[in-house]
Parts: C-alpha cells; structure tokens; sequence
C-alpha cells in the first residue's frame, strides 16, 4: 500500500526476467530482519538519540548560554515576565518550560540538558515518520538513524538552550503538514497552524521553515490538482497572526541578541563556514550531500520536497540577513539536519538492505571522532567546528573549586565586567553556579559586591552595578577579585572607581592563574583593620555605618567589710523608676 501515493514501503529491489517483466528477487534472512525493524522505524532513532544524548552528558562545563538560559529560569515567574521587557523575549516559552523542569528535577547540568536530550530523540522519532511518509518505511528508519549520527545533533541535544526544542518543533509541523498534504481536513490544517504558532513563540527564526513548506506545497498541488491542498495558505496566516506578539517583540531587542553576528555575502568560504557548523563534522556533511545527489536519481519528487525544506529555509534567513540585522548563523538552523536525513533515507531506500546498512556504518565511523570532540570540557565555549580554538575556554568550574578550597565564611568577591563591557562572558554566572556546588558545608558562597542591584530586581540579564563603590562596599576582611584572561594586578579587573576605594584599604595576598580566568584575594590591611575596630568602638557603628548593638553593662557587688556585716539590716530604700531616654543622635545616625 502506498503511504503518499509515491512510494511503496516494499522496496526489495526487482530484476527482470526474460520477458521483461520485473520479478522480486529472492529475499534473504537480513531483509526479514530489515523489514522487523522498520515497523518501528520511530523507536529506534529515538533510542540511538537518547544513548548519544545522555552520553557524557555533564562532561561539557556550561557555557554562557547555558549560563543565560539556567539564569533566567531559575528566577520567579513574574520576575521572567519582567526581564522578557527587556531581553529574552522570543525565548520566553522556553524559559518557561525550563523553570518547570528545574523545579521539578533540579539545576544540574546533567537535569537541565536531560530536558534537550529527550527534545531530540522526539525529533529524530519525527524524522522518521517524515521520511516514512514520504518514501516508505524502510526509509524512515534509515532517515532516523543518520539524523541520529549527526555530530551536531548529540551537541545541542546536550545543550541547556531552545535549539533541540526548535527542532521538534519544526520536524512535527513538516509531518503535520504531511498529513494535511495528504489527506485535508479541516482538523489537520488546524493541527499544523498551532504547532507553526508553538514554534514561532519557541525559536522566531524557525519560523523560515515555511519557505520549504511553501515550495514543498507548490510541487504537490501541481503534481495532484487538489485545491484543497490550498488551505495551507489560512493555515499559515493563522498561525502567523497568533505569533505575531513575539515577532514584534523579538524584532525590538534584536540589537541587544543578534548585533554581533556579521551580515552574510556570497563568498564560498562563508558558506563553507555554514555547513562545516551546521554538522559539526565536514566528513558527515559531505556524505550527506553525495546521498542526496542519490536520492534525486532514485525518486525526484519525494527529493525535490525534502531539497526545499534542507535549503529553503537557508535561503530565507541569507536573504532577510542582508537586513538590518543578521540572522544568519548554523545553529539558527539546526532543524534543517532532519531534512537532509531524509534525503539520506529516501536514497539508500532503494539500494539493497545491505548496502545501506554498511553507509550507516560508514556515516557512523566518520563522526566518531567529531562525536567525542563536542563532549570535551570546554567544547561548548568554541564557536567554531570541527577545530575549535585549541582548547581556549573561560573555566569557570576550576576557578569556582579554588575559590571553595581557599574560601571563608564573610568573604566578599567581584567579578570583571567593566562596566558591562565584559557581562557577556558570564564570569559571575558562571562562578556563581559551580561555587553553590563546591563550597564547604556551613560556608556561604562570598556576596558579591559593588552591585545596587541584582539582575532579578531590574528585570534584565545583567546585575545593576553601584555608582558610588566605596557605599557599597562592605566589612568584608577579605576580598577576591575574578579578572577574565592573565592579569597581574586585581585592579585592572575592576573599574577605575572600584580600584580607588580597594586599594588603599586591602593588599594582595594570593594570586592564582587559572584558564583563562585569573584570582586575586585581597586582604584587609593590618592598620586599617585597627582603626576600623577603633572607629565602630567610639563611634558605636560598623564598617558598614550601622550602629552596634547596645550591651548593658554588668553590676559589680561591692566588697563585704567588716563594718557591712556588723550593720544591722534594714528594707532597701525603694528609688524612683527612672524613665529610659531615647537614645542620641549618635546613635541613630552612624556615620554623620
């Protein structure tokens, strides 16, 4: 029976007899086998997936990103609608979902990334039901299973950010779609235009899947006439129309998300750069593109659909790049992988069962080496595959294990951001989370200081820094300075106004170069530590101008004589009860 009206799912190949005629060829053990598997051609992408995805899955430190992401969520609902004011807009849903998530199982890093594993073994299971639909079952198996494979795939499967939800998203509306094409009714094309909705409120730029779904349209009403196939234009506007809050939203902190991604031209290099990243391996990417040149000559039209879906979207993005902002980065696009699988499924379909078990081998092997490459410690720092930058990463997890090792209770701590300049490195972030893990038990994470006010009471990403340092600083006796890269003096890690108030009261007492990230502790100096404990005696306030508690003093007895205990003994004399006065102003204004 055939699924789409292309393609029957028996794809045993034939050879013809002597009239002509083609007959079946004679079926082995291994096709029977290959024919059991393919019944379930879902189930067993997704379980390949979920072992690539949960392998070494906390082996990866959390990069900035991640670091957004776990920030985010981790705050109150009414505090995330707030920041979605100024930032994060189009990923408030995914914030969302995340902050139930860590509620319920956690914020470590391997029960955040739990959450992207199984996202993408829900849309490798959708990848094959896509390349079933279209080419057979057999074809969706093997679909599934190089999507699986895809070094990319198992790298942002392991990634507390929305790419893998994306590409569910994406996978299930180009089936929904499928099934719309095939079959239209009112339900369906009502199906589709809510998950378009969901994945427009999920990733705003995965919405340029609807020019692959456009194209894919065009040729299936042109191969079948069907004027009910017309209903996806309503469809598409309904669905634009619900999403379009985010839209507009997004469209106005774009500035502040996407400004540092340069716009795209037509050089060959830039291109290059795109699919090198966009499967994190060149050897995968170019076995991918040899299998869809096979699947154009074994069935072009289930071919040319899923063609328009792997580059339409690409050309979407390129063109609206060439805008005020550009869009145009590989994992923007990440869901465009399922498609070229598909086109993998659709041409090893027809070959013998053997033939394509051995490429997936093959496609296996070759990303073997890119698979182990994204699960080092600070792969997911690089901004480039397969290369990366030699191993150049902001460590924030050993500078956050020395800090717990060498730390005190009452220290205070201050992390580079010059004045926002270095927020985007999320160094305290980054120490912030690893510290709450290491620290010894009874032993406070060090307050950070010099900050008016944290990045949850403003509502934005970053925490408001105090205007004036020296009434923000504290009575901390020791102090310790997080500087980005190799620096030799703490006070080229903080602001000119910050160094003024820090160095004459502290000295340096320990210097630690860590990756990337450079430690200093500052010590209270000796004299200034007496003349503060002087100040708060005589003054009756503390470092931070507060006034000290009030202690009553302890009445002595006098001393019992001789001529005391000859007295003969009388009532005490009763003395009027003494009004207590309110205390000075020197005491309620420490520091005037």
């Amino acid at each position: 029976m055939t699924v789409t009206g292309y393609a029957p799912d028996d794809l045993t190949p034939g050879r013809p007899d002597g009239s002509g005629t083609p007959v079946p060829a004679r079926r082995t053990a291994f096709d029977d086998l290959a024919d059991q598997a393919a019944r379930l051609p879902w189930c067993w992408p997704a379980l390949v997936t979920l072992a690539f995805g949960f392998y070494q899955v906390g082996r990866p430190e959390l990069w900035r990103d991640e670091l957004a992401s776990w920030s985010f969520a981790s705050r109150p609902v009414t505090e995330m609608f707030s920041a979605a004011r100024h930032t994060g807009a189009t990923q408030l849903a995914y914030y969302l979902l995340l902050h139930v998530w860590i509620v319920a199982f956690g914020d470590s890093a391997d029960a955040m990334r739990a959450l992207s594993v199984l996202a993408m073994a829900a849309a490798a299971a959708c990848v094959a039901l896509v390349g079933r639909r279209l080419a057979g079952a057999r074809a969706g198996l093997v679909a599934g299973l190089v999507f699986a494979l895809v070094p990319s795939v198992s790298r942002f499967a392991q990634e507390v950010r929305f790419y893998a939800l994306a590409t569910l998203v994406a996978t299930l509306a180009t089936l929904l779609l499928l099934r719309a094409l095939d079959r239209p009714s009112a339900l369906r094309w009502l199906a589709y235009a809510v998950s378009l909705a969901l994945l427009g409120y999920v990733d705003v730029v995965a919405l340029s899947v609807l020019a692959g779904h456009a194209v894919g349209v065009v040729l299936r009403s042109w191969h079948h006439g069907d004027r009910r196939q017309l209903w996806f234009i309503p469809a598409v506007a309904a669905a634009l129309a619900a999403c379009l809050p985010v839209v507009l939203a997004g469209s106005a902190q774009a500035g502040r998300q996407v400004a540092w991604i340069p716009r795209p031209g037509l050089d060959l290099a830039d291109f290059a750069f795109f699919g090198r990243n966009l499967f994190y391996s060149t050897s995968v990417a170019t076995a991918l593109i040899i299998l869809a040149v096979l699947a154009w000559a074994v069935a072009w039209r289930e071919a040319a659909f899923m063609t328009a879906l792997a580059i339409g979207p690409v050309a979407a993005v390129w063109l609206a790049s060439q805008g005020t902002y550009s869009y145009f980065f590989p994992r923007y696009l990440l869901f465009t992988v399922g498609a070229w699988a598909v086109l993998a499924g659709i041409g090893l379909s027809r070959l013998d069962g053997r033939i394509a078990v051995v490429t997936v081998l093959v496609i296996a092997i070759l990303s073997a080496g890119d698979q182990q490459v994204i699960r080092e410690p600070g792969a997911h720092n690089w901004p480039s595959y397969p290369v990366g930058l030699g191993g150049y990463y902001v460590d924030y997890a050993s500078a956050a294990a020395f800090v717990a090792r060498q730390a005190r209770a009452g220290d205070g701590i201050v992390y580079q951001a010059r004045e926002h300049q270095d927020s985007w490195l999320m160094v305290g972030y980054g120490l912030q989370y690893y510290l709450a893990r290491d620290m010894p038990n009874g032993v406070p994470v060090p307050r950070q200081l010099f900050i008016a006010h944290t990045a949850a009471e403003v509502g934005t990403l970053y925490p408001e820094p105090c205007e004036q340092p020296a009434a923000c600083l504290g009575a901390e006796r020791r102090i310790w300075v997080i500087g980005v890269g190799r620096q030799t003096s703490p006070y080229q890690a903080v602001t000119p106004a910050q160094a003024a108030v820090l160095r004459p009261r502290y000295r340096l007492s320990l210097v630690k170069h860590q990756r990337s990230l450079t430690m200093f502790l500052l010590t209270l100096r000796t004299g200034v530590a007496r003349r503060s404990l002087a100040v708060q005696s005589n003054s009756g306030c503390n470092l931070n101008g507060l006034p000290l508690p009030r202690r009553r003093p302890a009445r002595r007895r006098p001393r019992a004589t001789a001529r005391t205990r000859r007295a003969p003994s009388r009532p005490p004399a009763v003395r009027p009860r003494r009004t207590r006065r309110a205390p000075g102003p020197w005491r309620t204004s420490c520091g005037a």
